[in-house]
């Protein structure tokens, strides 16, 4: 007994050792005078291809209203009169749509704006994050009978960041992770850019010149 507990813990030290290594090599190589490197951020995150929108997101979340907001993919939206993500009724007449119909986000967050064509022609809808709770109703329906054009993000500006998210324990799908969105600046500018960079420095957060 005393020969495998010695060879198990041998067994997981050199495991350590190894791991240990191997993160080492990697973040020397951030820690060099040619190339420091800016701090990083990771975020959590939703995978949109492994998301079905079982409406959890929202009463998993920590902050009250939800992280997680609804955004809609302008590249993939068709532009339609009815949107299936906007109300349920599709086939109420054009001009009743704004009065009567019935709409699918119980906050009223799914924005329809005239493109072009008068009543049947384009429209574009836009999610209002500030009524957006996290509900998911609008990419369920989508999802279901649209383009797929309106999926869920966790908001890194809205998010607390935990170590161990509630959403990403307790999804079904395992859709939730945690992945690397950029240098570390706290969205308050690029300050950690800038010390790289010192041309950087009186730029706003436009990029234009301050």
């Amino acid at each position: 007994m005393e020969r495998r507990k010695f060879l198990i813990n041998a067994g997981r030290a050199a495991c350590g050792l190894a791991i240990g290594g191997m993160v080492y090599r990697v973040a020397n190589s951030y820690l060099t005078d040619e190339n420091p490197g800016p701090a990083t951020r990771h975020a959590w995150q939703i995978d949109t291809e492994k998301c079905t929108a079982c409406g959890l997101c929202k009463p998993l979340c920590v902050r009250t209203p939800s992280a997680v907001k609804a955004v809609n993919d302008q590249k993939k939206c068709s532009f339609c009169v009815v949107c299936y993500g906007h109300i349920s009724n599709k086939h109420i007449a054009s001009e009743k749509i704004m009065s009567d119909g019935k709409r699918v986000c119980p906050t009223d967050a799914v924005i329809r704006k005239e493109y072009s064509g008068g009543k049947d022609g384009y429209f574009v809808y836009e999610i209002d994050d500030e009524k957006c709770d996290g509900c998911c109703k609008c990419v369920e329906y989508c999802t279901k009978r649209g383009t797929k054009s309106m999926f869920l993000i966790i908001r890194p500006d809205l998010c607390m960041n935990c170590n161990s998210c509630n959403i990403a324990v307790n999804c079904p799908e395992k859709a939730v992770d945690k992945v690397y969105i950029g240098a570390e600046d706290d969205y308050k500018g690029i300050w950690e850019l800038e010390k790289d960079d010192p041309s950087l420095k009186n730029m706003d957060l436009s990029g234009r010149q301050g």
